[in-house]
């Protein structure tokens, strides 16, 4: 089945999905119904409906597809088995169709009580809010350490293919599933990196810190120390200590980090608070696009588009972070015409952030940065 045919046929598919949910099950292969009953299927269909409206158009977006209604357009994912039936099938969060990207800024920022966003397109600043401010950004500080890696294998000092093995003390808390593996178990830089971008793998993080050292990352990011996540894990776990570095000097800071390394990984259980102020890692929006406009040629930063349509730019290399109270959202985009744009959002908030819309608008954004509308 060619793309063309292929593309056809999945929009076919969602079309009698949308005109008649109740009749889904003759749409769907028995593994996914097995999985997703059809009555399930269509209540989230006939939900959407109601809530968004009945679409005006579903179109090819890359490989992926795009329903369109009167107000939001709903990026979705499609596979067709052997046989033409449904196998896979996936809605992102629904797109608010804002009539212009100051539009969307201006709801994203009304998701969290601070906001900083840069808006950047051949280096020159196009929209900002507060873009210096240094405000949490959750696990976005991993382009400092991946800059310093970059910055080594460049130099000649370390290659990609360089293996190295886990210790016990770079065990942290998920995201990510390194932390499962035994210690000794080998890795490459070029995997650690990888799953520290593409899937925000914590322990992966952790031993590229170990690797690359935390003054050097510290130092890319603006910061005078470095946490790592599993020392964050630790302190959210101990609030007097947590308090004791967040009031303290530097040095203080440098000291407590010291104390924390002959420690136990706490359970994610205790270290699940939500986020205290200077409690994280506080870096601009600013400082963030420099970084990820630096890295966007790097393969490891390709791989996880984030809530980005990729079909609208030549390249796409994304990052965010989040932990309760702190959302940040970045991308280095390329356009079709060789032009290159950043965005970066961040929210803070002493509540849980909608991160769903914020995603959906950071999406709206973006394609709006793509198509100038």
């Amino acid at each position: 089945m060619t793309d063309a045919i292929a593309g056809e046929a999945e929009i076919a598919h969602l079309e009698r999905l949308f005109s008649a949910p109740e009749l889904a099950s003759t749409q769907f292969s028995r593994s996914f119904l097995a999985a997703v009953p059809a009555g399930e299927v269509s209540r989230i269909v006939e939900q959407m409906v109601g809530s968004l409206g009945t679409p005006r158009a579903i179109v090819q977006d890359g490989d992926d597809y795009a329903i369109e209604t009167d107000t939001h357009s709903i990026p979705t994912k499609m596979t067709l088995d052997s046989n033409g039936l449904i196998d896979g099938l996936l809605f992102q969060p629904p797109v608010a169709l804002t009539a212009s990207l100051e539009e969307t800024l201006e709801k994203l920022s009304g998701l969290a009580d601070t906001v900083s966003y840069l808006v950047e397109t051949s280096g020159a600043a196009r929209l900002e809010r507060e873009s210096s401010r240094p405000l949490a950004v959750g696990s976005a500080f991993k382009l400092g350490v991946l800059k310093v890696l970059a910055d080594d294998i460049a130099a000649g000092r370390s290659r990609w293919d360089d293996v190295v093995r886990l210790a016990e003390s770079d065990r942290s808390l998920p995201s990510g599933d390194l932390r499962l593996y035994p210690a000794g178990s080998p890795f490459t830089l070029h995997t650690l990196a990888a799953e520290m971008i593409a899937r925000s793998d914590n322990t992966a993080t952790d031993l590229l810190i170990r690797v690359v050292g935390a003054e050097r990352a510290a130092d890319v990011l603006g910061l005078d120390t470095l946490l790592t996540t599993r020392a964050l894990f630790q302190l959210k776990a101990e609030k007097a200590l947590a308090n004791a570095y967040v009031s303290g000097s530097a040095d203080d800071r440098k000291a407590i980090l010291k104390q924390l390394s002959d420690r136990d990984l706490p359970s994610v259980a205790a270290a699940s608070s939500p986020y205290a102020p200077g409690l994280e890692w506080m870096i601009p929006v600013e400082r963030l696009c420099s970084l990820a406009v630096a890295l966007s040629d790097l393969d490891v930063f390709q791989i996880n588009p984030g809530p980005v349509r990729p079909g609208l730019w030549q390249r796409v290399a994304y990052k965010g972070g989040s932990e309760t109270g702190v959302l940040n959202l970045t991308a280095a985009l390329t356009g079709k015409d060789g032009r290159t744009h950043c965005l970066s959002v961040t929210l803070n908030g002493d509540k849980p952030i909608d991160e769903a819309s914020a995603a959906g608008l950071f999406s709206r954004a973006t394609a709006q940065l793509a198509t100038g509308k």
